[in-house]
């Protein structure tokens, strides 16, 4: 497909799953790909019941109602999509142990439980003689789970793990005084010793140093609870790759019934889809409204998809999110903080080597300096956070300025060039701000022409993001693999 075709979706079939695009590397470079390791994990899933009523449009015909089975059937539709599209677009996604929030009832009655149990078995362990009743629960329950950890193919050990812990063997030694808990504990440790990672040798290490039964036992399950975890992201590091071949026809399927289920309720699926493409087009019409035909982007399906993918750049979380996109609104609004932070960044660039001119132009090592401290001070900030952060970035920016030109032999700044300068950087806490408008336009404009065209040359970073070149590769190429993945699922709609 060359740069001028217009179709709106042969770009989505060409790039249909990119491997491992998390990345560009831009400049003199051509577009190429690296992961980027994921800090947040934000997402959503469509519900049935989660539209506004006046987003719904009044069905042709009554209703069916649905059972409670059906209601399920769909939710656990959406789930298992949403999943799927996790492990597809998520190189370092793992699974991990959920825990109970602190001071929670749940946690409360877990803990209560568990000590009531534990507390319970060292009664009967302190009896004379001791009553190892519950070492047979307990001996039953660890038979379960490390049957649960073997693979296939481990057709002999599982064999020999069902005549070592043979509970109904097991209870005879009870009553005949001939069961020693150290010789069970003993083989359930060399066997998790056998199959575990080696991520866990240190905890396999530190089991056999125990000897105390209650403190053994507590620990075993932990470790094994560590190995259940790892055997499950072991499988899905195995099948992702295939899941990646087969997510998007999942994916197509998923939503479809979904949307059957909407449909059978009376509900439009995707009305948030459709409004979000309907502002779209009316942007797009109000650039050739304004500027004229000849200089204004023409109005083609492929235009109005790329214009609303940039939206979602800078979205107004007060919207709520097209059913089409909203597994990965988390990391659309990721990426949106991180374009707003560069762009943020090449603004205050700009106005300081604009006003302090002569003295610092071309220093690059006086840019590596402002960006790395900016970068520092900026993150985590929210947005009603800005201004006071700004005030603390104005003033860094003009120590080190006034720092490099004592350093270099310059004459100092008076107080008038100084106070302009910070007043102008503060003032960039505003996205009206003409500077930063000007330069997220060049940013924004950039970006689209990635997304737009396949490009068989080096594309150029925009004017005042050079020094940002490697972080603008990673979010461009996040941008571009989370768009191809949803243009080649969801083109269709």
């Amino acid at each position: 497909m060359d740069g001028n075709n217009d179709d709106p979706f042969n770009n989505s079939i060409d790039r249909e799953m990119p491997s491992d695009q998390d990345e560009l590397n831009l400049s003199s470079a051509s577009v190429n790909s690296e992961p980027e390791a994921e800090k947040k994990r934000r997402t959503q899933t469509p519900s049935p019941h989660r539209y506004p009523p006046a987003f719904v449009n009044v069905p042709a015909s009554p209703p069916k109602f649905m059972s409670l089975d059906e209601i399920m059937q769909a939710a656990a539709g959406v789930r298992n999509m949403a999943l799927a599209h996790e492990i597809a677009v998520d190189n370092n996604f793992k699974l991990e142990k959920l825990e109970p929030s602190e001071n929670s009832l749940e946690k409360k009655v877990k803990e209560v439980v568990h000590k009531a149990f534990w507390d319970s078995f060292k009664e009967k362990l302190d009896e004379d003689p001791p009553d190892f009743g519950h070492a047979v629960v307990l001996i039953q329950e660890v038979k379960e789970n490390l049957l649960s950890l073997l693979l296939p193919q481990h057709v002999r050990m599982k064999a020999q793990i069902n005549e070592v812990l043979d509970i109904d063997l097991i209870k005879q030694k009870l009553a005949n005084d001939a069961f020693d808990i150290y010789y069970y504990s003993n083989y359930v440790i060399s066997i998790m010793a056998r199959i575990c990672s080696p991520a866990r040798d240190d905890d396999i290490a530190k089991l056999k140093e125990l000897k105390d039964v209650i403190p053994l036992f507590k620990e075993i399950f932990i470790v094994l609870d560590k190995m259940k975890m790892d055997m499950a992201n072991f499988t899905i590091q195995q099948i992702r790759p295939h899941l990646q071949q087969q997510s998007i026809e999942y994916e197509k399927s998923k939503f479809e019934e979904f949307l059957n289920t909407q449909r059978e309720s009376g509900i439009d699926g995707l009305e948030l889809t459709k409004l979000w493409l309907k502002r779209s087009f009316d942007t797009l019409r109000d650039q050739v409204t304004e500027e004229g035909a000849a200089s204004s982007p023409i109005l083609t399906p492929a235009a109005i998809v790329n214009e609303a993918y940039i939206s979602l750049l800078s979205w107004d979380e007060n919207q709520l999110f097209p059913e089409t996109l909203v597994m990965d609104q988390g990391r659309f609004t990721d990426i949106g903080d991180k374009i707003y932070s560069l762009t943020l960044l090449a603004s205050i660039l700009l106005v300081t080597y604009s006003s302090v001119g002569a003295p610092i132009a071309g220093v690059q090592q006086l840019k590596e300096k402002i960006k790395s401290e900016v970068m520092v001070i900026l993150e985590g900030t929210e947005q009603k956070d800005l201004s006071e952060m700004m005030s603390n970035v104005a003033e860094q920016v003009n120590k080190n300025v006034n720092n490099y030109m004592k350093e270099h032999g310059f004459h100092p700044r008076d107080d008038e060039k100084q106070s302009s300068l910070i007043g102008q950087i503060k003032g960039l806490s505003s996205r009206d701000h003409p500077v930063y408008k000007l330069m997220y336009k060049r940013l924004r404009d950039f970006i689209l022409h990635i997304i737009s065209k396949r490009h068989s040359e080096p594309i150029k970073v925009p004017p005042g993001f050079s020094i940002v070149e490697v972080d603008l590769g990673k979010v461009c190429g996040q941008f571009l693999r989370l768009i191809s993945h949803n243009r080649a699922t969801f083109s269709s709609y």
